[in-house]
């Protein structure tokens, strides 16, 4: 039911009577006025409350973001729509003015263009499976690096039934979206409060995590990713030496709370979707004698905490809300791990039933 003819201007009675039957049969059999008489209008509201504090971020996270929506009968695009978060409506929205009938609206949000790859597409020719996202790395004889702060990126995909709707009246639609990259800060620290040197150690983390279709699943999960820090830092910290036990955790205890300045590095790296099908490593070698510092299982150690805050979640759900990982890892007098005590996210956890090296 796509209107063909609006009604601008009577000028006369036999060009008046004309474009009031094109005006009947373009709406439906029923008379609307100048402002209406337009195609099917409908208001696509975003919302990114899929995070850790379950509220709207999308207005200060979001700085643009692309609308595609495919009809669903064809599996053709019908209409992509850009827009920075200036352009959005109060309320962050988006005006969608289509024909009516079933359509998936896909989503991809942020700066995007400067970290990953994403089809342009074609109106009537594109489908939603052209709209993969290829993460941008360096490739090389000894494999794909990724050693940049990616931009943020996010996604939302979702069906809906679009029937006839005025500017007066018009559909809403909300488009929920979820965060795809995490930003990982490794922090090592002396025990005796000694300065521990960045130089002095090789960070790394690799997964198999580049590229993504588009309803956000895995595309390719056997091209391997080598991250690398994008940025480095020695220093000291001034931290609370009893950190809050979770509730029912396994934490250390100590008698008395207390605080210390000790040394630290801190390597800090930002990673495309963390899956849970998949096997995230951090590796931390020690430059000097080649040795491994300390070797772990990135997704398992992210999931440590998770019954510290929503039980009820799926171990992918708290992987999408969180996209910040803070982890400390304390160094003996030979710069070896401590293995004994790992602080996730200011929860102090110590080692239960998780390999280590």
């Amino acid at each position: 039911m796509k209107l063909k003819a609006k009604i601008c201007k009577l000028t006369s009675g036999i060009f008046a009577t004309a474009a009031l039957a094109t005006t009947i049969s373009g709406c439906d059999s029923m008379i609307y006025d100048d402002s209406d008489c337009v195609e099917s209008y409908n208001v696509i509201r975003f919302e990114y409350t899929h995070n850790m504090k379950f509220a709207d971020a999308f207005a200060p996270e979001v700085d643009r973001v692309t609308l595609l929506a495919f009809n669903s009968t064809t599996g053709k695009l019908a209409k992509r729509i850009e827009a920075t978060s200036a352009d959005l409506k109060d309320g962050n929205k988006m005006v969608l003015a289509i024909e009516p009938g079933e359509y998936d609206l896909l989503a991809w949000g942020g700066d995007y263009g400067k970290s990953f790859d994403i089809a342009a597409g074609q109106e009537g020719t594109s489908t939603l499976a052209d709209f993969h996202c290829r993460m941008q790395r360096t490739e090389s004889a000894d494999g794909h690096h990724v050693d940049k702060d990616l931009a943020p990126l996010y996604h939302g995909l979702t069906h809906v039934s679009l029937p006839y709707a005025s500017p007066s009246a018009p559909n809403e639609v909300l488009l929920p979206v979820k965060k795809n990259t995490n930003v990982i800060r490794v922090v090592l620290q002396h025990i005796s409060g000694e300065v521990v040197d960045h130089t002095n150690f090789e960070f790394s983390i690799t997964d198999k995590n580049g590229w993504l279709n588009h309803d956000n699943t895995l595309r390719d999960g056997t091209t391997q990713i080598n991250y690398h820090p994008w940025h480095l830092a020695t220093g000291s910290v001034d931290i609370n030496q009893n950190p809050t036990d979770a509730p029912g955790s396994k934490a250390c205890s100590v008698e008395a709370s207390s605080r210390a300045v000790l040394g630290a590095s801190l390597a800090e790296f930002t990673l495309n979707r963390l899956l849970v099908e998949n096997n995230p490593i951090l590796t931390v070698t020690n430059k000097n004698t080649g040795g491994t510092v300390l070797r772990v299982p990135l997704k398992d150690y992210a999931l440590l905490v998770k019954g510290f805050y929503h039980q009820q979640m799926s171990d992918q759900e708290y992987l999408d809300r969180q996209d910040e990982y803070n982890m400390t890892f304390f160094l003996d007098e030979g710069l070896r791990w401590v293995n004994t005590v790992i602080i996730i996210n200011n929860w102090r956890v110590v080692r239960h039933e998780m390999p280590f090296e």
